[in-house]
Order: C-alpha cells, then structure tokens, then sequence
C-alpha cells in the first residue's frame, strides 16, 4: 500500500555510546552547516520507444538498459497498453500523426510524457519522478550558543524537519556528537573526522538506518538551506514569458508599488523559510516571480488539496463533453459496482461531493491509502453522519468520489484526460498525478505541477474559462463554480463554492472578494477578480499550523496586497 511522501515511517532507535571522554578537537571545527543527501528516489524507467511511428504496434520499455515489450492496443488515435501489475501506458496521436502525448502509470504514479519523432520511431524520456523524497538534501547547522555550548538545528530543502522533532541538546564525547532530540521514534548521531574534516551522520528510523558523509559548507552553498543568501543583493528583473499566453510587465506597469519588494529583504529572511515560490500576475501578465530554497521554474511542486480546485475545473470540462453528467447526478449512478443499500447514500449528488457535503463519516485519509485498496470503497462504506447538502466537513475521501464521476462520463483514463482536455490546451506539458490501487486517478490531491503552471489555472478563472481566444471551459460552469453554495468550517463561516473557497481579504486599502485554492505545507492560490491579480505561493510546511498559513498569509497581507495601487 502507498506510503505518504512527506512522511518518514517512525522507529525508536537507540544509540549507545562508550564512557563519556573529551573531545578530541576544538568543538570551534565543527561550527557551520553540513549538508549530506538523505534520500533520492531514481526513476524506475528510463524511456518508452513507440515503433513504427506510423501505425504503431509496439511499445519498448527500458529500465536500466533492460528492454520489455508491450503490444500495444489502439482504437482510432487513441493507443496504449496495461498489465496486471498496475503498469500501464496510455496516448493519443493527433489527427494528422504529427504529435503524440501521453502518460505512464507505474508504482501508484501517473506521469506526462513528451514524445518526439526520430526517424520511424517514437521516443519519450521518461523523467525521475519530483516526489518529497527525490534528492532529499539534510542540513546540519552547528552553531555556539551565549554560554559557548555547542547547538544545532536540522533541516532539508524540501520540508520543513519541526514535522518530525528538533534537537534539543548536543553532547559532545571524543569525536562522537550525540543529538538528544524531541521525538523518540527517531535517532540522529554524527562522528567527526579532524584529520579529514569530514563528518558522518548516522540517521535512523522504521525505515532502518543510513550513514551518509556531510560536507561542511561556504557561506556560497546554502542557497537549499537558507530561502536566499543573506549576502545576495536582490535586484527586482521582469520575469521571462513561460509561453505566448501569459505576457510579462514590470510591477510599476500593472499598478503595483516597489514597496512590494521588501519582502525580498534579507532581514525577512526568517518569514521565507520553507516558502519554495511566489508567483504574482497582474491585468493577465506575469510580474513577479521568485523562487526559494533552491526551488526553480521548470521543479513540478505538489500542490496537494489546491488540487481540488482543479478537478472542480475537470468536472465542468468533462460536462462540456458529456451533457448527461449534471451536479444534480447521483453519485452511486457512477458506481453501479458497489452494493449500498442506505437510501441516504443514494442521494448523494456530484452537487454534495462538489461542497464537501457528502454526510458521511469523515476518513482518515492515511489509513484509507495505508490500509485499504479500495479508496472510493472504504468512503462509500463508511456510515452516514448527516443528510446529503446539510453540513460542510471538508473530505478528501468525498472530493476523490468525483474521479469516477468524471472517467466514466468521458470514458477516458483520467491522467489522460487531465493532459488532453486541460492541462496541454494550456501549454502545461509537464505533470504526476497519484492514482489508487484501482486505476483511478487522486482528485483529492498529490498532483506534482510547476508553480507557473499552477498559476495559469488562476488566469484561467479570470478569463471565465477561455484561454487563447477559446472557451476551455464552458462560462456558466465558471460561474457556478465560484458561487457560494455552503458555508465553509475554515475559515468559520466562510463561504464555500465547487472546491473553490470564498473569503475577502483588504487590498490596497480595501475589501476585495478572492477566489482560493488551498494546500497543505502552503499551497496557495489567490484570485483577486476586481483587480485581475493572481498570487500563487507553495512550500514545505506541511501538516504544520499555524505555519502553513501564517507565514504565506503574512507576506500577502504585509507586502503583496498593501502594494497594490488602485486607481
């Protein structure tokens, strides 16, 4: 069963040490920050060849120079293939076999490939997958407290390590550093080497225990560890255009003050921990763009539950396609396979899944993937709480009942259908998205996008559904889907419309109504209609409150929107 990325499975481990003796170096060597790789997930694969390019049968799965062959099976230019591992391959040639895109599913992952022609082959490189365990960098800063003791503070480039514990204490004994720490289901120690100046540390937990070598850092290496070099002098540049949709302008030319920009400020430095990206549009244009922690344009980030707000956009896309798909729908009408016999549950609508409406017992969404292979099965089978439409409790379990509603509709796989019908019309080439046991694609979240990408989905609601002079998405759908439907928990009384969250914040010196799609660790995305602005922000302080929104909501209401003039 699926294992959740961002966290680490927990064990105690114990470490014992030889009769307590002085160390045998000056403790002044060990001051500084250490950085070693922890964890890095490699790609399982390494590329997929298509043959012939014309009237394709084949498919040439390589892993490590091994190559497998699957047959492919096409119906008109649609063509894949499927094992009973899970393994599966699904594209669609465009009409004049000029283009062909596609999607691996593997290990519970569905990944988007590029296709290119070379000669009487397809050929895609299949990409390391962007998971919170890829290149897994650790810090280790050690530093000298008022009293000359000896501290440390352990951190990554990808998550914010106060999830897991903090270390409390260092005692150092010979050339043995020992970290007491705050959670006893981990264990950290470290041997330091003065002749070779090279430190090992020792990490462990359920997962077993791994040495890695750190290297002590220059004050020029800590761009993972630090959000922006203390030293770096920030020099604002217009950002460069991802593609032809979203032109660029300066923030002066879209009515946004410089002042904006003090957030940059090293002396803010604290207020950027674990913030990987700040994207900022303006009157459709891209204006600000910034990245932290060693984050860049093309990383594919997840932007966990914002996720949601996407597959409200996927429902009304397949709705486009499909008239017989309405919100006033029953759920179970999708899933005929399942035997429910609460009339309740028979009268649960796309609507309630749409508002987090469902009225049934709310899941642990863990033990739903830890434990059970059936995601849609274990909600559906969970008992009745409240009457459908009554009570908001925000579900990732209900949102994950629309993937069938939407797969069944437009009787495509649903990564699939993501890439074809909303995600390429955008120029958005690159994606992972989680898939259940069942084959059905996670709209509940765990969907890996670049930032900039992200934000393009921003740009998309302001525009009502048309993108490049085309309606993507049907208006009417746009407009229902940013209405309120129900009242929200989070915040208290907020409203609460297909996915989206409705709240006002002051801009400018004004209460404005935003348009928002939140994710855990700090996953934002904020469409601010009166103005034509879009802010999006991720990062890495996930399932920590209140950091997760205190420190992204801070820079928002402190720098972003004060710097907005209005006319």
């Amino acid at each position: 069963m699926i294992k959740k990325l961002f966290i680490v499975p927990l064990l105690a481990i114990l470490f014992s040490f030889c009769s307590p003796k002085k160390s045998t170096f000056e403790t002044d060597k060990l001051i500084g920050v250490w950085s070693g790789l922890l964890f890095q997930t490699e790609s399982k694969y390494d590329s997929l060849v298509l043959s012939p390019a014309t009237g394709t049968t084949n498919a040439y799965l390589y892993s490590k120079g091994k190559e497998t062959i699957h047959h492919l099976n096409r119906k008109g230019t649609d063509l894949g293939f499927k094992d009973a591992t899970g393994l599966r391959f699904d594209a669609f040639l465009s009409h004049d076999e000029k283009m062909l895109h596609g999607v691996l599913t593997h290990d519970l992952w569905a990944q988007s490939l590029n296709f290119q022609k070379r000669g009487m082959q397809w050929v895609a490189k299949i990409h390391k997958p962007e998971i919170i365990d890829t290149d897994y960098l650790v810090y280790l800063e050690l530093y000298k407290d008022s009293t000359g003791s000896v501290q440390a503070n352990i951190q990554s480039n990808k998550e914010n390590r106060e999830l897991h514990f903090t270390i409390d204490k260092v005692l150092v004994e010979g050339n043995h550093i020992e970290f007491k720490i705050t959670n006893d289901r981990f264990g950290v120690s470290a041997i330091y080497d003065p002749e070779k100046k090279n430190m090992s540390l020792t990490y462990g937990n359920a997962g077993g225990k791994r040495e890695i070598q750190l290297e002590k850092l220059n004050a020029d290496q800590l761009k993972g560890y630090l959000p922006r070099s203390p030293h770096e002098n920030y020099v604002y540049e217009i950002p460069k255009a991802p593609d032809s949709a979203m032109p660029t302008a300066s923030l002066e030319d879209v009515g946004i003050n410089k002042s904006l920009l003090d957030l940059m400020d090293p002396k803010n430095n604290k207020n950027l921990e674990h913030i990987h990206s700040i994207l900022i549009t303006k009157s459709g244009k891209l204006v600000f763009e910034e990245y932290f922690h060693g984050y860049n344009r093309e990383y594919l980030h997840d932007v966990r539950s914002a996720f949601k707000s996407m597959a409200s956009l996927a429902v009304g896309k397949a709705m486009m396609l499909s008239h017989k798909l309405q919100v006033e729908n029953a759920i179970l009408d999708y899933y005929p396979e399942y035997n429910i016999k609460d009339v309740r549950k028979k009268n649960i609508t796309v609507h309630h899944a749409l508002t987090m409406s469902t009225g049934i017992q709310l899941e642990d969404e863990d033990k739903m993937q830890w434990e059970h292979e059936d995601w849609v099965g274990h909600k559906l089978n969970l008992p009745m709480e409240h009457e459908p439409g009554t009570v908001y409790e925000y579900s990732s379990g209900g949102s994950h009942l629309l993937s069938g509603v939407i797969q069944k509709s437009v009787d495509t796989y649903l990564p699939l259908f993501m890439y074809d019908e909303l995600l390429l019309p955008m120029e958005i080439h690159n994606f992972q998205m989680l898939t259940s046991p069942q084959g059905r694609g996670y709209l509940a979240g765990s969907f890996y996008i670049r930032p900039i990408d992200f934000t393009k989905f921003g740009l998309l609601v302001l525009n009502k559904g048309k993108w490049k002079g085309k309606q993507l998405i049907v208006e009417s759908w746009m407009e229902e889907s940013i209405k309120p439907h129900i009242k929200g928990s989070w915040p208290k009384n907020s409203d609460y419309g297909y996915l989206w969250r409705l709240l006002e914040r002051e801009v400018g010196g004004k209460r404005m109504k935003t348009i928002e799609a939140w994710g855990n660790g700090g996953q934002f995305l904020i469409i601010i209609p009166e103005i034509e602005m879009t802010i999006t922000m991720t990062g890495g302080n996930y399932n920590l409150f209140p950091e997760m929104e205190d420190r992204p909501f801070s820079i928002l209401n402190e720098y972003i929107l004060p710097a907005v003039q209005l006319e």
